[in-house]
């Protein structure tokens, strides 16, 4: 029996389907090294095809590869030529739109990234109820809530992490949008709310950067609520790394002499109140 290979063509095919795997690859790893190695396949990709919407989909990935190398100007102009081969794509325009706000979002213009994540929801909200395309809701909507929490708009930002806490999440998404509640109910002085998100986050385990105002937010809402002790370990942790963890040291050391107050340690509420004096 004669066993034939594959034809020309499937070939092609494969090599294209392997090459869509690794831009995929590169641009979810955001490993800027294995991007760099993608640009220059999407190009070669690029002048292959004359398919529109595929045009569109490369350019979209070449955006997102220069906005993971930090070069915004190159990734706007993809995303222009992306819309010009599909303009009439709702599905490319909402990827163009999408991409538009987190290019905001990396360059730390939060103000304007905020903005352009809401107008999505309002644009396509039709589209966004697909259930292909939750996905992309309830990104948005983590993103608009955690922006919110950057922008000191706690009061529209709580409504919004507790539905996203709703959602089926990655053990660390969920706890740093706990932290980031319990940061909100801190600002609106909701201390017992405040806590019983900050110990839920602490029971999934924290991300390193969250530590430092983590601790020291934890701290404030023991002590408001009359948990003392858990009050002065959270202060003296922060006393302990207040490097690492850039709080100043004055105001731990008038928490804990308050702390140590409450606690009816006369001696270690002088010494706290002397070091706060000396700082």
């Amino acid at each position: 029996m004669i066993v034939c290979g594959p034809s020309i063509l499937n070939v092609k095919d494969i090599k294209c389907t392997m090459i869509k795997s690794f831009i995929k690859d590169a641009i979810e790893s955001q490993d800027q090294l294995l991007v760099k190695e993608a640009i220059p396949q999407i190009d070669s990709l690029l002048l292959t095809t004359s398919d529109l919407s595929e045009k569109a989909y490369l350019l979209l990935s070449k955006s997102s590869c220069f906005a993971i190398l930090g070069e915004f100007t190159f990734a706007r102009e993809c995303l222009e030529s992306a819309l010009q081969q599909d303009p009439g794509s709702v599905n490319t325009r909402l990827e163009v739109e999408f991409l538009r706000a987190l290019l905001f979002q990396r360059e730390s213009n939060y103000i304007a990234a905020l903005e352009a994540f809401t107008s999505i929801l309002s644009l396509y909200s039709d589209r966004l109820c697909d259930s292909e395309l939750r996905f992309m809701y309830e990104d948005i909507q983590q993103r608009r809530a955690f922006l919110l929490v950057t922008l000191q708009q706690c009061s529209s930002a709580i409504p919004i992490l507790k539905e996203v806490l709703s959602y089926s999440l990655e053990q660390d998404v969920r706890s740093h949008a706990l932290v980031k509640l319990g940061y909100c109910y801190v600002e609106s002085g909701e201390w017992i709310l405040a806590r019983a998100s900050f110990l839920q986050a602490e029971a999934l385990g924290l991300n390193k950067d969250q530590e430092g105002r983590f601790h020291f937010c934890m701290g404030m809402a023991s002590f408001y609520t009359g948990a003392f002790d858990d009050a002065r370990k959270q202060f003296e942790m922060c006393e302990e790394r207040a490097a690492e963890y850039g709080v100043p040291l004055l105001d731990v050391y008038a928490w804990l002499s308050s702390v140590s107050e409450r606690l009816g340690r006369v001696d270690d509420a002088r010494r706290y109140r002397q070091l706060a004096q000396a700082t």
